[in-house]
């Protein structure tokens, strides 16, 4: 009868947690020392997970990394904000599949209510405040007009994409998947949000490898395709956006997180703290002289931005050793997902991926809870039919 009890409150409270991801960080915390202490209490039934132990040997190499090098104390909140790296894949074996596949749809209706929230904030600020005087994209206070971070928008829009995708391949809520992926990739295009585009454009070519005999899935990607290149070959925002990369801050960050590895000598281990990596990229900000203005340079100092890369921050902070820990379950898992065919499983992965590539994921704990999650979703084998 406990157990019973138990793995009810486990799946309410991830049904929860799924809900709540875009929207409260404080609730998810909640529901997720709920639903640890309820699989505690059934934790006979916890299967073997893989992804517990890759995570598991990558937070113990930074927490111990730090204590070699005397971080321990100063990286403190850091190893707090990590723990449910570690425990939500612990708490997600205890739960069947059917039941994570659900909190997928609890998700997408969480996203749908941050994407509406940023469409109200669009349409304010065009009709009703500076929207005819300075263009969205360059607008220094995006954030504030979309209610939400661009970068986490963005990814979010893209990953009910790939959501809407699986509900359509499972013939369920077809409708409505194709109305809220239309809708997601026009709030893409019009946040000028270049990695959900990106993402969007890799879930494409892996439905065409992965479904090419499926008729209608070839169609809705040629459509997909059709949508990006008239987007790129347009005079959108979203191109402009991409035109101006060479010139984005994360080029001037990647470029010094680079300078500092190069001329670090803890080429193994790393420095063993993310602070020491933030005071290595605000000396490179303070000498670099490519900045076109000095308000731009006194920017960058006041804000003293991270890498905006996970992989060149875990090449900074832990070295090849931390880089490869990281990676691993990532090559692991793409094998997995490609041997299996799990084309869904593919999209999680290279979505988390490519996150990654442009952002500290692992800095935030939506980014953590994301990545945890991700990962863990991705060894479920997702059944679409023919």
């Amino acid at each position: 009868m406990k157990n019973k009890i138990s793995l009810k409150i486990s799946t309410y409270s991830y049904l929860l947690l799924m809900f709540f991801l875009p929207i409260s960080l404080l609730l998810d915390n909640i529901f997720l020392i709920i639903m640890f202490l309820s699989t505690l209490f059934n934790v006979k039934k916890v299967r073997d997970n893989k992804v517990t132990y890759y995570l598991l040997a990558f937070y113990l190499f930074i927490l111990f990394n730090g204590l070699l090098n005397y971080e321990l104390v100063l990286e403190k909140e850091n190893y707090i904000k990590l723990l449910p790296f570690l425990l939500i894949p612990f708490c997600l074996e205890n739960i069947d599949n059917e039941i994570k596949l659900k909190g997928l749809f609890f998700l997408f209706i969480s996203i749908i209510i941050i994407q509406v929230n940023s469409v109200y904030g669009i349409i304010n600020y065009y009709y009703f405040t500076e929207g005819k005087k300075y263009a969205l994209k360059n607008y220094s206070k995006i954030n504030e007009i979309l209610n939400y971070e661009r970068p986490y928008l963005g990814f979010f829009s893209a990953l009910n994409i790939i959501i809407c995708f699986y509900f359509f391949s499972i013939k369920r809520k077809r409708f409505l998947s194709i109305l809220i992926a239309v809708f997601s990739l026009i709030l893409i295009i019009v946040i000028s949000a270049r990695l959900a585009i990106i993402v969007v454009f890799f879930t494409g070519v892996i439905i065409f490898f992965k479904e090419i005999s499926r008729r209608k899935v070839m169609i809705a990607l040629f459509v997909l395709i059709g949508t990006l290149l008239i987007v790129l070959l347009s005079d959108s925002s979203l191109k402009e956006r991409f035109n101006q990369i060479g010139n984005d801050a994360r080029v001037v960050t990647w470029n010094g997180a680079i300078h500092s590895f190069n001329n670090t000598n803890k080429y193994v281990f790393g420095s063993g703290s993310g602070q020491k990596t933030r005071i290595d990229l605000l000396e490179y900000y303070k000498n670099y002289e490519g900045f076109i203005s000095q308000d731009e340079k006194n920017r960058f100092i006041s804000k003293n931005y991270n890498t905006h890369n996970q992989y060149l921050n875990e090449l900074l902070r832990g070295g090849f050793i931390g880089f490869f820990l990281l990676l691993i379950p990532q090559i692991i898992l793409l094998y997995f997902n490609f041997k299996k065919n799990n084309v869904i499983g593919l999209m999680f992965l290279i979505a988390i991926m490519s996150f990654s590539l442009v952002e500290n994921i692992l800095d935030r704990q939506v980014g953590v809870y994301l990545y945890a999650l991700l990962l863990s979703l991705t060894r479920i084998t997702y059944k679409v039919k023919e």
